[in-house]
């Protein structure tokens, strides 16, 4: 795997007059397929940064971006606008999810510029970036198939934690900490060892109070969900966010098919599940089959 970190000039698209930057990291495969190159666009969730899909506080196991490059195929990992190493504008008030997903959008067009060369995308996102990737389909129609992971459309359960009160630890703006301790059990199936836990949160990111308000929102992104007109794999995990994944697939009414998988023996962050490869290889073969 050749991995190379970027930092994105995406100023103009956002409309802010100060410098907005996204850092990026692009995984190739050491061989680069004489075909359309396959480039998975993966955003993390809230509480995170683009190192969830290739945590350097784990072994190589649990990269998503080793994997998958192992299969011929390419992630771009970002950290959202506001997270990270991302810039964090000042005040935090004035960002939306208009103005991050467009900043994503021009992010993964510089790069697809960058490589010059067929592409087909999958735009991917986990928990509070599966709301992104939402948002960012139809707004900035690029995706030829959208992975929605670990974000229900309804109404959310978040294990032991309530929502009503998460809403309301929200300040009007600011980067707020996410309360991971709360979240283990929602978080982590029961095989995952507490070192891993505890490294990956010693890697946590704060969260635009914006995008925190918007993802305890419910239906925030039905009516975009509803315009996706390309293929749809919602993934669920055994522990999860949705209390009814059957129902999930119609919220995108005019998708070509959308579809549901389960991950089985998993908690929410499917990447650090023991069933993570199964997962993968799952998602693999909805990508090349919808190819």
């Amino acid at each position: 795997m050749k991995s190379t970190d970027m930092w994105l000039n995406v100023t103009p698209m956002t409309g802010l007059s100060q410098k907005t930057e996204i850092a990026a990291t692009l995984h190739l495969p050491d061989e680069i397929p004489e075909n359309d190159l396959q480039l998975i666009f993966a955003i993390h969730g809230g509480g995170y940064r683009r190192l969830y899909w290739h945590p350097p506080f784990a072994d190589e196991s649990y990269s998503f971006a080793r994997w998958f490059t192992g299969h011929g195929k390419a992630v771009l990992a970002i950290d959202m606008l506001g997270m990270g190493e991302s810039s964090k504008p000042e005040p935090e008030s004035l960002l939306s999810s208009a103005i991050i997903a467009a900043a994503h959008a021009d992010a993964l067009a510089q790069v697809i510029a960058k490589l010059d060369r067929p592409v087909s995308v999958t735009g991917l996102g986990h928990s509070m970036g599966g709301m992104m990737i939402i948002a960012q389909a139809t707004a900035h129609s690029v995706f030829d198939r959208v992975a929605v992971l670990g974000w229900a459309n309804e109404p959310m359960v978040l294990g032991d934690t309530d929502v009503a009160s998460l809403q309301g630890d929200f300040i009007p703006s600011g980067y707020l900490p996410t309360p991971r301790k709360p979240m283990r059990q929602l978080f982590y199936w029961p095989d995952v060892p507490l070192e891993l836990i505890e490294s990956d949160e010693a890697h946590a990111s704060t969260t635009p109070a914006t995008l925190g308000r918007d993802a305890l929102t419910p239906g925030i992104v039905h009516e975009a969900a509803a315009r996706i007109a390309v293929p749809v794999l919602v993934v669920q995990s055994e522990i999860d966010t949705s209390p009814a994944p059957e129902k999930e697939p119609a919220y995108y009414s005019a998708s070509l098919a959308a579809e549901l998988q389960i991950v089985k023996d998993a908690a929410h962050c499917q990447n650090f599940a023991g069933t993570r490869s199964k997962h993968w290889g799952d998602l693999n073969d909805w990508i090349d089959r919808t190819s």
